[in-house]
């Protein structure tokens, strides 16, 4: 089965080709037809009134993205909650959640954070309000309209941008790129691998849509490595190191350049799907690759070792590291943070 989605995700991302492919392309874009149909009469529907929204009674910032995966934006929720914080604030995450592993991942990198994890969102914040909570963040939020936000946020992929501006199945799309209309403002992320061609055609784009809404730019910044007991390691331990890297997230691309940017020597890569449930044959795999190409450490993310930990290790629990990741805006800090001083003055 993960093969299958494998190819369909290259499908979508129009990484494969071939008559087989062009034929699936084809099925999956009359499937999308139906489920662009059904985005749009929800949209309608909300924007008629048809369908209402739950106002909480504290602040609400919303973090999302149109595309499946890979902008960042749990780390982007992880960056507001300790800004929040700091202001004296008693924020609570709200998200729906792949799976109990990742909700414990984000309670690990945000313990002062109450996390509400659930499908139904609105019972999530009226519970976080009755637990004293001051202000809501909604992780990955940005589809989701049943809550009225006070700023709404929309991560783009300085990279990948919209893909082939496709909604899923045929792309990776989520609604249409109109739906950018409903963002406050836009963080633009991976502009440190991002060509400047790319960064200048997504600049341009959202000159002439965005109508004059603030942008702001970011990167992924490594903080530290951590080992399996949590002990945290300075990055420059990967200078020079054979390293096999695992990764089921939205972008493992960008991953490994992270990587090689701190000066390690990536031999193995074990790339999986996104929200990947690890199985005991694939610690096996990894293992073996590691013997094979010698490599010194086996470097994930936090993300991917919360799941993978409940399995085996052992013969490689020496050489697992968990690269730490925070978010790092690199322009328009001044902008964001006027914005979200905003949220807490009303």
């Amino acid at each position: 089965m993960t093969r299958f989605k494998k190819y369909i995700l290259m499908l979508m991302k129009d990484e494969h080709g071939g008559v087989c492919g062009a034929i699936v392309k084809g099925v999956l874009r009359i499937v999308s037809w139906g489920y662009l149909a059904v985005v749009k009469i929800i949209d309608k529907a909300y924007k008629n009134g048809i369908k209402r929204k739950y106002k909480a009674r504290v602040p609400v910032v919303s973090v999302g993205n149109l595309t499946l995966g890979g902008t960042g934006k749990t780390p982007f929720a992880v960056f507001l909650a300790d800004f929040f914080l700091s202001r004296g604030k008693k924020p609570a995450v709200l998200t729906r959640g792949y799976g109990r592993d990742e909700s414990v991942m984000l309670k690990n990198e945000m313990p002062l954070v109450s996390v509400y994890v659930g499908g139904d969102r609105v019972l999530s914040a009226r519970r976080a309000v009755e637990d004293g909570r001051d202000l809501l963040i909604l992780d990955d939020g940005f589809s989701h309209r049943r809550i009225e936000r006070d700023l709404n946020i929309l991560m783009i992929d300085g990279v990948n941008f919209f893909g082939n501006r496709a909604v899923f199945p045929r792309g990776v799309l989520r609604e249409p790129v109109s739906a950018i209309e409903r963002a406050d403002m836009f963080v633009l992320t991976k502009v440190d691998s991002a060509s400047r061609a790319r960064i200048e055609e997504i600049r341009s784009f959202l000159e002439k849509n965005a109508l004059g809404k603030p942008v702001v730019r970011a990167r992924h910044k490594p903080s530290c490595l951590t080992d399996v007991t949590g002990a945290a390691y300075s990055l420059s331990s990967l200078k020079g190191k054979r390293i096999s890297v695992v990764s089921g997230i939205g972008d493992p691309d960008y991953f490994a350049f992270l990587l090689r940017e701190e000066g390690a020597k990536i031999v193995s890569r074990h790339d999986y799907i996104d929200h990947h449930e690890y199985t005991q044959r694939d610690v096996d795999e990894i293992y073996l690759a590691s013997v094979s190409k010698k490599t010194e450490n086996v470097i994930m993310t936090a993300k991917d070792y919360v799941k993978i930990k409940k399995l085996d290790l052992s013969r490689m629990e020496e050489k697992i590291f968990i690269l730490n990741i925070t978010i790092d805006v690199t322009s328009g800090k001044e902008i964001l943070v006027d914005r979200l001083n905003r949220i807490i003055t009303g």
